[in-house]
């Protein structure tokens, strides 16, 4: 019996309660104008009628590109990722969110890029559609070419997005990467940073190829993070970075991006009614350590001077954030 053909690019795509989005999101990938690809549609055991509507979609359309994984069981997003990671038979590897599109063109221009230098991972910016209709670009705001451990400390400090759908990444990096089964929030965040410990180069290009739909509950205010997880969080991220804490510009960017962490998770406790909000907020601005807000207001200013007001004030720090969230999201 003949081996599995190797696609050039198998591409993950979770489903759990999206049966009105998924096959829009299949329809984008089978768009691709890069046709050299696998699709793996991992179902995360799914309560709704997101299984039926894709088994529905593939009877009227049949690709052989396309593998169905139906479980059952609900394990979550980082386990159903992991399934998809062991099943891929790709020279590359992408992600897709069942409530969101690609571009057409977003494979093969992430492919030339990666091509120009041989990088292992390229990222592109993203379109966000905002909860009121309106649409949002947002490219990359460092595009080039980075190399060696330039690359983790960039990304530490906020230059490219943790977000694994806007990339695409060379197999080699998941030999020995999977997602925390035990993060929830960032997980990605995690599992991309392990990848690019690893890369020798990667390449960022300023094209919005990836469309993010927000609505309310994609920004998760629904359910606050633990603390506890945070901090989970930021000892994998300091043990998968381990080698950049021998120097000072790596431990500046580790720290930057500690308390960017803690930053994110007390945005959700400011903007949520949870009976908890208050003991988040209190626990995250007492894990910003001063010393942190400091390296941060050099390393990425933004990011620094967020941690810095959140520290002082989460009364005023929690206007302006309203405020942000209403005018970049449209809410």
């Amino acid at each position: 019996m003949s081996s599995p053909r190797t696609p050039r690019t198998s591409i993950i795509m979770p489903v759990y309660n999206t049966a009105d989005s998924v096959v829009v999101a299949i329809e984008s990938v089978l768009a691709q104008t890069d046709p050299d690809f696998e699709l793996l549609v991992v179902i995360d055991g799914s309560p709704d009628r997101s299984s039926r509507v894709i088994r529905e979609f593939l009877e009227g359309n049949p690709d052989p590109r396309i593998r169905l994984f139906d479980n059952e069981r609900n394990a979550g997003v980082s386990a159903a990722r992991n399934q998809g990671l062991d099943e891929a038979r790709g020279e590359w590897i992408a992600f897709i969110d069942s409530d969101d599109t690609y571009r057409p063109e977003f494979l093969e221009r992430l492919h030339a890029a990666a091509a120009r230098t041989g990088a292992d991972v390229a990222t592109c910016g993203h379109t966000i559609h905002r909860a009121d209709g309106s649409t949002l670009n947002r490219p990359q705001n460092s595009p080039g070419t980075y190399t060696g451990r330039d690359i983790a400390i960039n990304y530490l400090q906020d230059r490219f997005t943790g977000f694994t759908p806007d990339k695409i990444f060379r197999a080699s990096l998941f030999s020995s990467v999977r997602f925390a089964t035990d993060i929830h929030r960032a997980e990605d965040a995690l599992a991309v940073f392990q990848c690019l410990m690893q890369a020798k180069t990667l390449e960022v290009i300023p094209d919005c190829l990836y469309v993010y739909y927000m609505g309310a509950e994609g920004l998760t205010w629904g359910r606050v993070t633990p603390v506890e997880e945070s901090i989970r969080h930021t000892r994998y991220m300091r043990q998968a970075g381990a080698e950049l804490l021998s120097t000072k510009e790596g431990r500046r960017a580790l720290n930057t991006s500690s308390a960017v962490t803690y930053l994110n998770n007390a945005q959700q406790a400011l903007m949520s009614d949870s009976a908890d909000s208050a003991a988040v907020i209190r626990e995250c601005r007492r894990q910003i350590r001063w010393e942190w807000v400091g390296q941060a207001l050099l390393s990425s200013p933004v990011m620094g001077a967020a941690s810095l007001l959140l520290k002082l004030s989460p009364a005023l720090y929690r206007t302006l954030y309203g405020v942000y969230v209403r005018r970049a999201y449209g809410m």
